[in-house]
């Protein structure tokens, strides 16, 4: 059996979730806009929603047909066999996007066509209707179109794949677990060098970075159900659970210490507990400490620091912190690789040292900058 997928990402990291599912066997990989396709057979369909670090989600495409009106979809809809994809009992979820801003056929209504379609052929192929209940849905349909085009797919992976699973509630601003690992891509971090977070917050940084030092899957610790894979009548369970057993036999321990540090000893706990969870706390080195007075952990490494959301408001207290910073990274890190994680109007040039690397990126709704200095 081989699988024509899809996987998700911020456009500014296409480039390095193409090269990820290259590395993790993929074939055909083509980046696209805000995605990558690729073709993989059983096991890497599986092993790619437990071990890809910046995908968003993934999709199995189910067919793609003319869609140039509303009864061309619905007659080519209607003839996929949904009822050997899915059962009829469960709940399923339909949404459609398109690349044109205003495209020829309302979503909504070609939304409705997919729906309409479905029971069609339910009725047709096994005599029932599906489950309508939007309640708790088991089955994710997407449907894009594009140049008078309908791509149908399933969203196999159900729940975004930055829900890892290890997140602790307390932080008024955690970092997106994916754009975690994305940050710590971009510094070509491969957990051969000590790696430092010394405004921690959440912790996402270094419980990421341990899980790339240790080979660990990223979404291993995900529960039993909670892939859209899991519902459909091919699921595999048994090559499932192998792909699974294999992962946590690949995992080895990190080459080099991970350190992190805030100034709150409340977010230390909260980002402590988090690691816990990710059964990384041991490999992290957690401190309450101040970055300003204090010793770099290590001789050399990879420092990443997104600087906290408080001294992102005033202007003024922003910019003395981005001059202490580059003060810190001038006289104590002389062969660090340090970055950080700004906002996007942030006057960054008063860190006081030319970037060697600026990548615009997005942190929920802000708009903000990856800036990667060597020091020397």
């Amino acid at each position: 059996m081989r699988y024509n997928l899809i996987a998700t990402c911020p456009d500014e990291i296409t480039p390095l979730l193409a090269n990820e599912v290259r590395r993790l066997g993929g074939e055909s990989v083509r980046p696209g806009y805000r995605l990558v396709h690729f073709c993989a057979d059983e096991k890497l369909y599986y092993e790619s929603h437990l071990k890809l670090r910046l995908a968003s989600r993934l999709y199995r495409v189910i067919k793609e047909v003319p869609a140039s009106s509303e009864r061309i979809i619905f007659d080519k809809v209607k003839r996929i066999r949904f009822s050997e994809l899915f059962s009829e009992k469960l709940p399923v979820k339909i949404s459609v996007g398109a690349r044109e801003k205003e495209p020829k056929i309302p979503t909504h209504l070609v939304g409705s066509k997919i729906r309409e379609a479905i029971d069609d052929s339910f009725t047709h192929f096994q005599g029932t209707k599906p489950n309508h209940s939007s309640y708790e849905p088991k089955v994710s349909l997407r449907g894009f179109m594009h140049s008078n085009r309908l791509m149908l797919s399933v969203d196999t992976s159900l729940n975004s794949l930055h829900k890892r699973g290890y997140r602790v509630e307390g932080h008024p601003a955690p970092l997106k677990e994916t754009l975690a690992a994305g940050l710590l891509s971009l510094c070509e971090y491969d957990g051969s060098i000590p790696l430092y977070d010394p405004m921690c917050g959440s912790g996402n940084i270094v419980i990421e970075g341990a899980q790339m030092a240790m080979q660990k899957s990223p979404l291993i610790h995900r529960k039993k159900g909670e892939f859209g894979f899991e519902h459909l009548k091919d699921f595999d369970s048994q090559l499932w659970r192998r792909v699974q057993e294999d992962a946590r036999g690949g995992q080895s321990q990190p080459a080099a210490p991970i350190f992190a540090s805030d100034i709150s000893g409340d977010f230390i706990e909260v980002a402590r507990k988090s690691a816990l969870k990710a059964r990384v706390e041991r490999y992290i080195d957690f401190q309450v400490k101040d970055f300003f007075n204090s010793k770099k952990p290590a001789e050399k490494g990879l420092l990443i620091a997104n600087i906290p959301y408080g001294l992102r408001i005033d202007e003024t207290v922003s910019e003395a912190y981005l001059r202490r910073i580059g003060d810190v990274f001038k006289s104590s890190y002389s062969g660090w690789r340090c970055a950080l994680l700004v906002p996007e109007s942030c006057p960054y040039k008063l860190v006081g040292l030319k970037p060697t690397k600026r990548v615009s990126l997005v942190n929920g709704a802000v708009k903000v900058k990856l800036l990667i200095f060597d020091i020397y």
